[in-house]
């Protein structure tokens, strides 16, 4: 994959979009190669945290619009086979078995900011900034934002960014739920695997049921239907070597070692 690079530090992958030149925008191939690279992702039991992140000045500055506008004749099948794919990461990436955390700096614009909202955990350089971008090429957010917008920062703040698209600093996106945490631009990348180290060393299933019902709790039918999701889900991880451990460990008063089975 040339347009994605994916590493592995121990127990932690890191997704790095690799387009610098043109602030990794989204084009076919890197959509193609971001689906091939979470899927490799989901599919390694010995990566027990997922970072994204970009290479260059920024993290991801939206799709190329340049190569839409050469394919203005045909932008209809090129925007339906774009999303397509872009569409099935972004499911990927909620459906991962593991947290995602997202460390993001310099500028985030719109597709950056879809694929940021869909991190569970996200890391922002003081000098980032943040644009739906969507408006000024008279379209719509795509990528989950308009999902996910309004369920982090309400409807009236999501119609906000997306109808204006007034760019965003660090503090805030911060302020108003973007992201979880500000840090020093040089501090960004220490920080950011300090933090996926400490996920990478806990109990992966225990994470991945977490985060599949925090994710589905909008759309139960009721509490009720919640509550026996969540009786499932404590019952499916008591049953994990990790519990076991996590159990003993608090009995014997001593931190758990868990290792992810």
């Amino acid at each position: 994959m040339d347009t994605v690079m994916l590493e592995r530090n121990g127990p932690v992958g890191l997704l790095t979009l690799n387009r610098p030149s043109v602030l990794n925008a989204l084009n076919r191939e890197m959509a193609v190669d971001l689906l091939a690279a979470i899927e490799e992702v989901d599919a390694d039991d010995a990566i027990r945290c997922l970072v994204v992140r970009g290479a260059g000045r920024g993290f991801m500055a939206g799709g190329d619009v340049a190569a839409m506008q050469q394919s203005l004749a045909t932008i209809e099948d090129m925007a339906r086979d774009l999303l397509g794919l872009f569409h099935k990461s972004v499911l990927g990436l909620a459906n991962l078995s593991k947290p995602v955390i997202g460390s993001l700096h310099g500028p985030v614009a719109g597709a950056g900011v879809s694929l940021a909202l869909n991190n569970d955990y996200t890391i922002a350089a003081d000098t980032t900034t943040f644009t739906l971008a969507y408006i000024f090429l008279g379209t719509i957010p795509d990528g989950g934002s308009t999902y996910l917008l309004p369920r982090i920062v309400g409807r009236r703040k999501a119609l906000e960014l997306a109808l204006l698209s007034e760019p965003l600093d660090a503090a805030g996106a911060l302020e108003a739920g973007l992201i979880n945490r500000v840090v020093a631009a040089d501090a960004l990348e220490t920080e950011t695997m300090a933090l996926a180290e400490k996920l990478a060393r806990g109990p992966t299933r225990a994470y991945a049921a977490t985060r599949r019902l925090i994710n589905e709790s909008f759309e139960a039918a009721s509490l009720e239907d919640h509550l026996s999701a969540e009786q499932e889900a404590f019952i499916g991880c008591a049953v994990t070597d990790d519990f076991a451990e996590g159990a003993t460990a608090f009995v014997e008063k001593r931190r758990p070692v868990f290792r992810g089975r």
